[in-house]
């Protein structure tokens, strides 16, 4: 481990709770969870296409299973998918034995009531409106590593998009939070650090996704890696890097350092 970041190596889907326990012991992420009334667990959860486009169930089941065996606090898995029916798309990736096996509610962000936020310090977006269910809570982001068309690459940061709500940001195309490619999209992800940083990540790159975000190709060899920090441009990073990009070169991981 150095800088706050574990990388640990990873083969095979059977291997989920090992590897994601050895790198959140190792980013000590009980401690940064720890005294807050609610975990919010945010995959990536698009749409209802298979993994690697969206999180796999048995890496958030790893991450719930870890959590919960260290911490008595409430524990929900929520997202706000950009297309279809966030509760659908959960159900069609097998995301209902999560409540089965742990009891842990499975909630859809752009059902709940909004609130507007305000930063100054914000590039793009100095309003916001987010679900108050944020509020207060301690935010998990558990993204696949993928490349993305628009901003190059989508991980623990870009994954927090889902968390604006659909009611305010849809419109621009059909994409339920289609509204953030409307205005300078690598900002606008950036300044989502002063609203919804997260307070662990944990990228699956088991895989990876080259070429594209709703589509693409697993990297040959796969990348075979979970990553986790407690900083989440430091895990994005690291992601990027082991998807073959430049991190500097990746624009809102570049606007976002002034925000860490």
């Amino acid at each position: 481990m150095k800088h706050g970041i574990s990388t640990v190596p990873i083969s095979s889907p059977e291997d989920y709770f090992s590897a994601i326990t050895r790198a959140l012991d190792e980013v000590n992420a009980v401690s940064a969870l720890t005294g807050f009334p609610r975990i919010i667990i945010k995959p990536n959860v698009v749409n209802n296409s298979p993994p690697q486009v969206t999180t796999d169930v048995r890496c958030i089941m790893a991450v719930v299973e870890y959590l919960k065996d260290r911490l008595d606090t409430e524990i929900v898995v929520a997202e706000g998918s950009g297309e279809g029916s966030t509760l659908g798309n959960f159900k069609l990736n097998g995301y209902e034995q999560i409540t089965k096996k742990f009891g842990v509610q499975l909630v859809d962000l752009d059902a709940l009531p909004a609130k507007k936020y305000s930063n100054p310090a914000a590039g793009e977006y100095r309003e916001v409106y987010l679900p108050e269910y944020l509020e207060g809570a301690a935010l998990v982001s558990v993204p696949p590593a993928k490349d993305h068309t628009i901003t190059r690459v989508t991980l623990g940061l870009k994954n927090m998009v889902g968390c604006l709500s659909a009611s305010h940001y849809s419109g621009y195309w059909s994409f339920k939070k289609s509204q953030i490619h409307a205005v300078n999209t690598d900002q606008a992800v950036a300044d989502l650090m002063l609203y919804v940083r997260p307070h662990l990540t944990v990228i699956d790159a088991i895989k990876g996704q080259a070429g594209g975000h709703l589509s693409g190709r697993a990297p040959n060899p796969p990348l075979e890696k979970i990553i986790a920090s407690t900083d989440v441009l430091t895990a994005d990073r690291e992601a990027a890097r082991l998807l073959g990009h430049d991190p500097d070169s990746i624009g809102h991981l570049a606007l976002a350092k002034q925000f860490q």
